[in-house]
Order: structure tokens, then sequence, then C-alpha cells
């Protein structure tokens, strides 16, 4: 009889994105974010794979508006916090992006 244990974490699938100057927009993060909540099997039948495509956009939708709110929310804080330390033109910047 043979036995055998795998110890320690495994891996998996490695992705890489890149970008040029600038970071990666919500809607791709929302994208990322979707894949790992969300999957179907192409065995799944077409009906059921239609509704859960359905779903799925809907689903991103909701993520990238909360996300959009998230980060509109962080400026306001990074911006408050950068003319409350005399930054103002720095802030200004900020605010308008």
């Amino acid at each position: 009889m043979v036995m055998s244990y795998k110890a320690g974490p495994e891996l998996g699938a490695i992705e890489v994105y890149t970008t040029e100057n600038k970071g990666h927009p919500v809607e791709f993060w929302a994208e990322r974010c979707v894949d790992k909540i969300i999957y179907v099997s192409a065995d799944t039948p077409e009906q059921v794979q239609v509704q859960v495509k359905q779903f799925r956009d809907n689903i991103k939708k909701v993520i990238e508006e909360y996300m959009q709110n998230a980060i509109k929310s962080d400026r306001i804080t990074l911006n408050n916090k950068l003319q409350e330390l005399g930054f103002n033109e720095v802030a200004e910047i900020i605010r308008k992006n």
C-alpha cells in the first residue's frame, strides 16, 4: 500500500496584466472580481448559461458602482487631509481627477 501527502500551499494559475503609466480601471478589477465569484461550467445547459451570464453582468455593474464610490470617498479623504496639511495645489489636482 502506498500513501502520499502533499504539504504546503498550492499556487494555481498565475495571470499577469500590465498597463503603461497608469493603474487598471474599475472595469478591469470588477471583471477580475466577478471571475472569482461566478463560474459556470461549459457542461451547463445553455438556458442556465444565459441566465448566469445575465446575473454575472448585473453583479459586475454593482461591483463597478461600489468601487467607483469607494474611490470617490477615498479621494475626498485624501483631498481633505492634503488641504489640512496645507498642500492645497496637490489637493486640487486630486479633487479634479
